[in-house]
């Protein structure tokens, strides 16, 4: 027989009773009975059925309790499942002991056998059993009553009827027969009206658990109320292991009486929490979280002030009680009742401190705050608007003194606007800076916007600007009439001083300082729109590039004035224009120093012209944008270079056609028209001039071309877009004009002359998305200048064969006489003819590779305009190749 069929055999036996001899030999019904008892426990452990009950621990505790009371026990030993439990949770919070506990309760049902199986049982049980008329019934454990009737005895199907009809015997249970408050019954007046069972002994022992606590209700009430403060109390102490109260184990509670102590107790908790918090922030917290703190002490005193109000009232003397009060002025219950709302603001509270912690501070902390403010329950939504007017106390001093003063006063840098040191060259721009993860979230971006906006105006107007007087007497500070703790009254007054405060700075910049003067003297000048002020400066420079070998730094300032003085520019009825202007050397070369063996060599390359602003414009107009300026004038610079060198070799060319000409005519009426000894010479030499000519012409109108696509197309045209949304606003704001002017800050002006000068910088300089003039005429600027100097030196060669043919036909030379040590003719002569040979064939020879690479050039340039969408940029292409001369000279040598 395996293990398995003895148990079952034995528990047969249970619940069957032992076989009898006469069942063993021949009684059928009792076999039969073992068979099916036995193949239902089979199917029982077959079937992997699980408890059918809920995991939840308390409700097995209860279900203990139950079961003792029904077995006969008194309520002080069912009160000692609660305490083992308390202990069993107390070694360990974390553990989840309703397994033990289930099994525990298993046991309690099957470990007691029925009475047919006295055998099995102990003395002390079927004491127990024996001690009352009806014990007996009472103890039929609950495996018994889940079986059929079947499979009972008759004697246990006796003893279960007499426990469902036998009255209820104060003798049973002696200790229920004198309850307080409860009016005495007979026996027998209970038997009629009173049956009960082991569910509704249950129900009675809830109902008498408060009166059987170890402790008294007023010390337990004393405890409580020490434990409400954060103070430990004789039965309730701190739980450092679990961080929170815990009841002594050595006392016994009732269910109910443990459950309102231990939520009382909570109060406890969150009390701690919130006076260790305003202790840290007392300490060491900034500005924002310290008004927070104020809220939670007000909040703390009002809640201390409860609590010693109840105090009083659990103390008081009964000659002080109300008319129908009871004895003791506060009970457990009325005590549980009255902190329900207390128990809710601490809750909020420590949420409140639990997510500002979590938060990065400052106006975060408002932020945290106004999600509260929104909740849909009015009692937070009060209490969260309360403590939202009171941590806002800071912040609205700040904003207050920033919006009207232009005074950043925020010393724990929590404030959304941050102030940041050593910026004083980009004064405007990058002193303020705004903290993106500091806004609140009742502040909206175009908000924030106009709040930086008008303190960092209100700062440059007092600082850099010396106009503190109107921020003092007319500024925003007059306009504040309100509250701006209230949204409403905040963005009200934010809108109007927004409006006033950027037409005064305007006016400001635009009357003290002439912006908009300075800007168009910087187009006219660094952009060469003033067309006799580029050309005197040309000619000024290049005379001093030919009469000097070196360029020095202090030479410059001569050379601008000069080119100043030449043109109509000293005209101009306002000179601090043009005292901004300077001519400077690049930072690459070296310009003031030199030493006996080398000296510095400065060409057109290290010359450039720039424009100097004083402080205020300097800090409005940034960096970046004066550096566009520079580099777009140092091209436009390299391309009047090359325009008016290819204008002086035309002007010679034509100068030297004329001289020759008129050389020629005489020559042909002397000789009579015949032709000299180096005619071959002078014909190859003309026909070189001839293509000289021809290529100057085309390269003049090349860059004439890009010249006039760059000043009007370019230059002019986003000039007129920058006027069109900043500059008249500008103009209006400078004469008081609110009705005709847009509202336009520094910022809006700033950003239209930075795209003004941003669409010209990438078209002339280049860039990713742009063409680059820069980068597609660098090559041809070289090509221009090697035609140059080989230009000229085809015109010396021309020059030289002239003169040598004058001198070798003139009479007056044949008939002088020969002066002393050889003459000089003779030695002039000598020296021409040996050691200056022109070298019209070479010349020629580079003449016409240069013209050759300029035109391939000039294609590659047209294919690359070609391709773009512009159509401005299509009609500079036809400009350029308006008789086809590129087009048909690629399709010719294509063939």
């Amino acid at each position: 027989m395996s293990e398995l069929e003895k148990c079952l055999h034995q528990y047969m036996d249970a619940f069957l009773g032992p076989v009898r001899g006469d069942a063993a030999t021949g009684d059928r019904s009792e076999t039969e009975k073992r068979s099916s008892l036995s193949r239902y426990f089979r199917s029982i452990i077959d079937s992997s059925i699980g408890p059918a009950t809920a995991r939840d621990e308390s409700a097995i505790v209860g279900d203990l309790q139950k079961k003792l009371v029904a077995s006969g026990r008194d309520v002080r030993s069912a009160l000692s499942v609660s305490r083992l439990y308390g202990l069993l949770k107390q070694r360990d919070p974390t553990h989840n002991w309703w397994a033990v506990l289930y099994f525990v309760a298993e046991c309690c049902t099957t470990s007691s056998p029925p009475a047919s199986a006295t055998g099995m049982a102990s003395s002390s049980y079927i004491a127990q059993r024996t001690s009352s008329p009806w014990a007996g019934a009472a103890a039929v454990t609950a495996a018994e009553r889940m079986l059929p009737p079947y499979y009972q005895s008759k004697q246990q199907q006796q003893q279960q009827r007499q426990q469902r009809h036998h009255p209820y015997a104060a003798a049973a249970y002696p200790e229920y027969a004198h309850i307080p408050g409860q009016r005495s019954r007979s026996p027998i007046r209970q038997a009629v009206h009173q049956p009960m069972d082991s569910q509704q002994l249950g129900v009675f022992l809830h109902r008498e658990l408060p009166t059987y606590d170890d402790v008294k209700e007023a010390d337990l009430l004393r405890d409580i109320i020490f434990v409400m403060q954060g103070i430990d109390g004789s039965h309730i102490h701190w739980n450092s292991r679990q961080q929170g109260y815990a009841i002594s184990a050595d006392i016994q509670l009732s269910r109910p009486t443990r459950s309102m102590a231990t939520s009382l107790s909570e109060l406890g908790v969150l009390t701690r929490d919130i006076q260790s918090y305003i202790a840290t922030i007392d300490s060491s917290g900034r500005l924002f979280e310290q008004s927070f703190c104020t809220e939670l002490k007000a909040e703390m005193s009002r809640y201390y002030k409860l609590v010693s109000d109840i105090e009083g009232r659990l103390f008081k003397a009964p000659r002080t009680l109300q008319p129908g009060e009871s004895p003791m002025g506060v009970t457990l219950r009325r005590l549980f009742c009255w902190m329900i709302e207390p128990r809710q603001k601490l809750r909020l509270m420590v949420t409140a401190i639990t997510k500002v912690q979590e938060g990065a501070g400052g106006g975060d902390v408002l932020s945290i705050i106004s999600t509260l403010v929104d909740d849909g329950d009015p009692f937070i939504q009060a209490f969260a608007k309360r403590l939202l007017k009171t941590a806002s106390a800071p912040f609205n001093q700040i904003l207050v003194r920033w919006v009207t003063d232009g005074e950043l006063a925020d010393p724990y840098e929590e404030f959304f606007i941050r102030k940041r040191e050593n910026r004083r060259d980009m004064f405007w721009s990058e002193k303020y800076t705004v903290a993106t993860d500091m806004i609140p979230v009742h502040i909206n971006g175009e908000m924030t916007r106009k709040i930086f906006q008008i303190g960092r105006s209100l700062n440059f107007l007092r600082v850099a600007c010396n106009d503190a007087q109107w921020v003092i007497d007319d500024g925003p500070r007059t306009q504040l009439t309100s509250d701006l703790s209230d949204p409403r009254n905040l963005e009200s007054f934010v809108y109007r001083s927004s409006s006033m405060v950027n037409q005064r700075l305007m006016r400001v910049l635009q009357d003290s300082y002439d912006l908009m003067g300075h800007v168009n003297a910087m187009r006219q000048y660094l952009l060469f729109e003033q067309g006799d002020f580029a050309l005197a400066l040309m000619e000024v420079l290049d005379n001093q590039m030919g009469s000097v070998k070196s360029i020095m730094a202090h030479d410059l300032s001569a050379v601008l004035s000069s080119a100043l003085r030449s043109s109509n520019v000293q005209l101009e009825e306002d000179s601090k224009h043009l005292a901004s202007l300077v001519l400077t050397l690049n930072d690459n070369s070296t310009t003031t120093t030199t030493t006996s063996n080398e000296s510095p060599r400065k060409g057109w390359e290290d010359v450039s012209l720039a424009y100097n602003l004083e402080p205020p414009l300097s800090h409005v107009i940034p960096k970046l944008t004066m550096r566009q300026y520079f580099e777009v004038s140092r091209f436009l610079l390299r391309l009047k270079r090359a325009e008016y060198a290819l204008n002086s070799i035309w002007r010679q060319q034509m100068t030297e056609a004329r001289s020759y000409q008129r050389t020629e005519e005489l020559r042909r009426r002397k000789d009579g028209g015949s032709r000299d000894a180096d005619g071959s010479s002078h014909d190859l030499l003309r026909q070189t001039m001839r293509e000289c000519a021809i290529a100057c012409s085309e390269m003049i109108q090349f860059f004439n071309q890009v010249q006039r696509y760059i000043s009007l197309n370019v230059i002019e045209g986003a000039w007129g877009e920058f006027l069109d949304s900043a500059g008249a606003a500008a103009a209006a704001a400078a004469t008081q004009d609110a009705a005709a002017s847009r509202e336009i800050d520094i910022d809006a002006w700033n950003e239209a002359h930075s795209k003004y000068i941003a669409v010209v910088h990438e078209i002339v300089c280049g860039s990713v998305s742009g063409l680059g003039f820069q980068r597609n005429l660098s090559g041809i600027f070289d090509t221009a200048f090697q035609f140059t100097t080989v230009a000229r030196e085809l015109y010396s060669d021309r020059v030289l064969l002239s003169r040598r043919a004058a001198v070798s036909q003139s009479p007056e030379v044949s008939s002088v006489p020969a002066p002393r040590r050889g003459g000089l003719i003779e030695h002039m002569q000598k020296y021409r003819a040996d050691s200056q040979e022109p070298q019209s064939s070479d010349n020629t020879s580079r003449m016409r590779t240069i013209v050759s690479r300029f035109k391939t050039q000039v294609r590659g340039l047209m294919r690359v305009l070609s391709h773009n969408t512009a159509s401005d940029l299509q009609f500079l292409v036809v400009t350029i190749d308006f008789n086809g001369v590129y087009t048909n000279n690629n399709n010719n040598n294509s063939n």
